[in-house]
């Protein structure tokens, strides 16, 4: 669950913190902006932007975790780690997420012993398909009461780790593959201002609509039609994103773009919950 929520955190909170420019910042993440909020750049005594490099200096550490005969997968970022002292050991990981959900674990170096890699299900995922070396690899979920919806109606305590026990040589590769539907969240209904309202999500990305996106369309009254909305690759827009695009309930067509890309051209109006 933490590592979870760890993942909505890294590219829906300190994501959106960065600009696309690297050289601009949100000092706070609104899920709501009627005008007014802009990103700013660098200045003499930043405070906040400080705790942003950090989270970037430190992600390695996030990544993956080590015990004697043991690897756990935490985040599914591209990146390569040796994984010494607790097993003789590296791998590669190449990642197409969060746009799309194929993730490959390449074994470079392995000693003759034994261990298990424990590999994250994401609570988004649902199934999945696990391959080693090509051959599918049973993915069941363990048994264990229906997870309680959090404020924002996303569940990280459905997530939980596949063990993977084997002799790893050079070569392996296992390879992982999600589909990435689009989610539609209700927020938890203690959340008085959130009743009647929804978000979208795909994989780990909550989604926004920004005015700049959506001429003529009020943001605050429209109403999704959720079921219309499909993703679609734009590699022109905001350095490359998938967005989802639908239609209101009156028919009118809506465009959602990932919520940490939003503020990145120029002032505009943006909301993370729309009425249902």
């Amino acid at each position: 669950a933490y590592a979870d929520l760890f993942e909505w955190q890294l590219y829906n909170a300190a994501g959106v913190g960065m600009g696309l420019d690297g050289q601009s910042y949100l000092y706070n993440n609104p899920l709501a902006c009627r005008g007014g909020v802009t990103r700013r750049a660098w200045y003499e005594v930043p405070c906040c932007p400080s705790n942003l490099s950090r989270t970037w200096a430190h992600l390695g550490r996030y990544l993956y975790s080590t015990a004697p005969g043991a690897l756990w997968v935490h985040q599914y970022a591209g990146s390569r780690a040796r994984l010494e002292p607790d097993l003789a050991a590296e791998i590669e990981v190449t990642s197409a997420l969060p746009g799309q959900g194929r993730v490959a674990l390449h074994f470079t170096e392995a000693a003759a012993d034994p261990f298990t890699v424990h590999l994250r299900i994401p609570g988004w995922a649902g199934s999945g398909r696990v391959a080693v070396n090509g051959q599918p690899v049973a993915v069941d979920p363990p048994a264990r009461p229906a997870s309680p919806r959090t404020a924002s109606g996303i569940t990280p305590q459905a997530a939980w780790y596949l063990p993977l026990e084997r002799n790893w040589r050079p070569g392996d590769v296992i390879e992982i593959e999600w589909p990435l539907p689009v989610v539609v969240r209700h927020a938890h209904p203690r959340v008085r201002s959130l009743r009647g309202r929804v978000a979208l999500t795909r994989g780990p990305l909550v989604y926004c609509l920004e005015s700049i996106d959506n001429p003529g369309l009020d943001l605050f009254a429209a109403r999704l039609d959720p079921a219309t909305f499909q993703p679609e690759f734009e590699p022109e827009l905001l350095g490359g994103v998938w967005v989802l695009r639908g239609r209101t309930r009156q028919g009118q067509p809506c465009t959602a773009i990932p919520y940490y890309a939003w503020a990145n051209r120029g002032p505009s109006q943006m909301t993370v919950w729309v009425r249902e």
